[in-house]
């Protein structure tokens, strides 16, 4: 039986191991990107002064508009890293940073972030092969995260309370022992961090049948639709969608206890205008709730709502940990460094896997006459 389960353990660690390094690696350099970019970019993240002119987020998203004259596509608040606003207007593909501190409007070349962390997501995320790449990676992750970590562990772990010792130390010896047990001693330890990357990296393609797995450990009932799926009928009056500066006063009048974190106007005549909420704007330790509501572009009338605390407990679990957990956020700075070194541990397995591999390869050879 062990026989077949390292083989099983080999066969899809070759298959998933140069995607799930390269994923890793990127993942790794993508820990800390909220701190970069707020240095790589500090003109546009930084505000100049130490002043706030404007009376409230209304007064400043009514200026925008008059700056700009033109329909807000999305306003972002400051958030994490970022002590501006930033925004986008309909037919422009350019980001824009609002320094409310003064009042300056800065344009960011089209990237969010910093091309070079633009450039790493979309490595970490699909390869820079779009959809299908999201589809490679995922299945990747899906299969490092059962038969690379969970298999692995399973062959590793000590049938003796006695061998636990032994287990878990790296003897000097010759090459190849001393590649087995950076191989099988490293994935032991850091088996929980690597299951917990691989398995929420997987969870953002395969939504609908990981959350069902977590609904039943949970014992919880069925999560509910996608809300970001849905499509609404209203009326359409013969009116313009409402002002940004309307929209935030619409804001106020729900979830007090959070902070308003980013408006997005409808693109398409069924498409809602869409509002969010968050406990923190600043980068913290623990679940992170983010609450939105689905709105009529025209009227500003609640079509529905999305609320973690709402929520049946697993899809509660997924919308609160999924993020912090994937990014290693949850626990603090101990964490994300912790994230920061795991993420280079798939290329340290692979490559310690493959000479295991090829040594036996070779061993077998030599047999033969």
């Amino acid at each position: 039986m062990r026989h077949w389960l390292r083989k099983i353990h080999l066969i899809t660690a070759l298959l998933s191991g140069i995607v799930v390094s390269i994923v890793g690696i990127t993942g790794s350099l993508y820990v800390f990107e909220p701190e970069l970019t707020a240095w790589l970019q500090r003109d546009y993240y930084q505000p100049q002064l130490s002043s706030r002119p404007f009376a409230d987020d209304a007064a400043i998203a009514s200026y925008i508009e008059q700056q700009t004259q033109a329909q807000l596509q999305t306003l972002q608040w400051p958030v994490r890293s970022r002590q501006t606003y930033a925004f986008k207007v309909f037919d422009d593909s350019n980001w824009y940073y609002f320094d409310q501190s003064s009042g300056a409007i800065s344009q960011n070349k089209g990237a969010f972030n910093h091309p070079f962390f633009e450039l790493v997501y979309n490595i970490h995320a699909n390869l820079l092969l779009g959809e299908p790449g999201r589809y490679i990676t995922a299945t990747a992750s899906l299969l490092f995260a059962l038969s690379s970590v969970l298999l692995g562990l399973y062959l590793w772990w000590p049938r003796r309370l006695t061998r636990w010792r032994h287990a878990l130390r790296i003897h000097r010896g010759n090459a190849k022992r001393f590649n087995f047990e950076l191989h099988s001693v490293s994935g032991a330890l850091f088996a929980i961090p690597l299951f917990i990357m691989a398995i929420t990296g997987a969870y953002f393609l395969y939504t609908a049948p990981l959350q069902k797995v977590l609904d039943v450990l949970t014992l919880s009932a069925p999560a509910p639709a996608d809300p970001w799926q849905q499509k609404y009928q209203f009326n359409i009056p013969q009116q313009p969608m409402l002002s940004a500066a309307e929209v935030v006063q619409h804001m106020a009048q729900y979830y007090p206890q959070l902070y308003p974190r980013n408006i997005w106007f409808a693109e398409h005549s069924d498409d809602a205008l869409v509002w969010g909420y968050q406990n923190s704007l600043s980068l913290h330790s623990g679940p992170r709730r983010r609450a939105f509501i689905h709105a009529n572009p025209f009227t500003g009338e609640v079509l529905s709502s999305y609320d973690p605390a709402t929520l049946p407990r697993g899809a509660a679990l997924a919308s609160a940990w999924l993020i912090p957990l994937h990014f290693g956020e949850f626990g603090g700075i101990l964490t994300r460094i912790l994230w920061f070194i795991g993420g280079f541990l798939p290329l340290l397995l692979f490559v310690t896997g493959i000479k295991m591999w090829l040594n036996r390869r070779l061993k077998t050879s030599t047999k033969q006459p």
